[in-house]
């Protein structure tokens, strides 16, 4: 009876919450919620940690690739070395020879084609970028509604992307953030769309153009890019979807402000060089450019035969972008949000320093770009006060998963390290 007494007494107690032990528990609930910021912070760090060891993993898979790479070069030469031998012997048996590794060149061209890899190659140089996103929840997309990635800015343009369900087919498209009520503007890029699962991926790629003049568009992209139950058998892996679109962008008009300066004919005798860019004549001289630019030096006073030319034509940047580089150089200003990142493309390739240095000071002192995005400038054009003052401004952690990639792999390496110091620095 005793026995019984007892532990119906204990019972009571645990279910009646004695004042000890509630006492007790709510202390350990208060000591849990103390040590979440710790947690917090633990987490980011380990997420520094796991992103560091990936990407030396990769760099040491990519390492192997080469070898590998190197050793089937090898294995080829050794091979063309034997053919050249053969030849001598038999001529006939060397262009029998021939025919066979045609063939065989063809059947891989085919496989490739059936792969869905465009046979046309995007340039990745100029004004080019690329949006990643991992869409979640999509089995439960209903008719018509649709999910968005973020937006980001790039060359002065907001982007981002967009997907719908539309009956019984998936929808996909690129957004252009430009508004459609202010002047004239036009945009022509080429774009191509991946979606990507653990077993294959679906590549579509076109061109097109994002507008405000005439046929107003600032949308462009497939709706049937591929049908729903394809979707969701071979590229719905957990009810989330993995796209990237690559973007190359090729002509703009209208996004930038007034000329400052002219370059065209009216100042014909006052060059003794015509540079043309997309079809479009600037007229320059040539010591002026050359007592800025390496590149111009060695392109107007170098033994290239192009130095003798009175017209020359540049590839790789654009016309709208190499105004505004021109006018900077002339003593004008015409950087702002949306000229900046062009500049610095075009100063980047055409290895102009003063033009660096002046978007550096506007990127510092003016922008109101996100300190990702400013980041990112300074790690791809080396500036080094910008990326300084970037992680100086990195205070918290909450800052420090601001500025890190959804995705490891887009983190620039040379942030890498000073990342992760940051990183144990804000965890102490």
């Amino acid at each position: 009876m005793t026995d019984g007494n007892n532990k119906i007494s204990s019972e009571n107690n645990e279910e009646g919450g004695s004042a000890p032990k509630r006492q007790r528990i709510e202390a350990e609930n208060n000591q849990n919620v103390e040590i979440n910021p710790s947690d917090q912070q633990h987490l980011t760090l380990q997420k520094m940690y796991d992103t560091c060891q990936e990407v030396l993993e990769n760099q040491k898979n990519m390492n192997k690739e080469i070898a590998e790479k190197l050793r089937l070069t090898d294995e080829k030469l050794e091979s063309i070395k034997l053919q050249l031998k053969a030849d001598k012997v038999d001529e006939t048996t060397a262009i029998s020879s021939c025919s066979i590794d045609d063939s065989v060149k063809t059947t891989s061209s085919s496989d490739s084609s059936q792969a869905m890899i465009p046979s046309e190659v995007m340039p990745t140089t100029g004004k080019y970028f690329v949006l990643k996103h991992v869409f979640k929840n999509v089995s439960k997309l209903k008719e018509n509604q649709n999910l968005c990635s973020e937006v980001e800015e790039h060359f002065g343009v907001g982007w981002n992307m967009r997907v719908y369900r539309k009956k019984e087919h998936f929808s996909f498209f690129l957004v252009c953030s430009q508004s459609l009520d202010t002047g004239k503007w036009i945009i022509e890029v080429r774009k191509k769309l991946v979606f990507i699962s653990n077993r294959i991926e679906k590549v579509r790629e076109d061109s097109s153009a994002f507008t405000n003049i005439e046929k107003r568009c600032n949308t462009s992209g497939w709706p049937k890019f591929i049908e729903w139950d394809v979707l969701e058998k071979d590229f719905l892996v957990d009810d989330q979807l993995t796209a990237e679109i690559h973007v190359k962008i090729k002509n703009t008009a209208g996004i930038y402000k007034d000329n400052l300066r002219n370059f065209d004919e009216t100042m014909k005798e006052f060059s003794d060089v015509v540079l043309v860019v997309n079809e479009q004549k600037f007229y320059v001289l040539k010591l002026y450019l050359a007592a800025h630019s390496p590149y111009f030096k060695a392109l107007f006073m170098g033994i290239f035969k192009d130095s003798k030319k009175s017209e020359i034509k540049l590839t790789g940047i654009g016309a709208d972008d190499f105004q505004k580089y021109l006018e900077l150089l002339y003593g004008e200003h015409p950087i702002n949000e949306y000229t900046c990142e062009g500049l610095l493309l075009v100063a980047d390739m055409l290895d102009t320093p003063l033009v660096l240095r002046e978007c550096e000071k506007f990127l510092l002192e003016k922008t109101s770009k996100t300190l990702k995005k400013k980041l990112e400038l300074s790690a791809r054009y080396n500036l080094e006060a910008l990326k300084k003052k970037c992680l100086a401004d990195i205070k918290s952690i909450d800052d420090l998963e601001d500025v890190l990639p959804g995705n490891v792999q887009d983190l620039d390496k040379s942030l890498m390290g000073e990342l992760l110091e940051k990183a144990i620095s804000l965890q102490n």
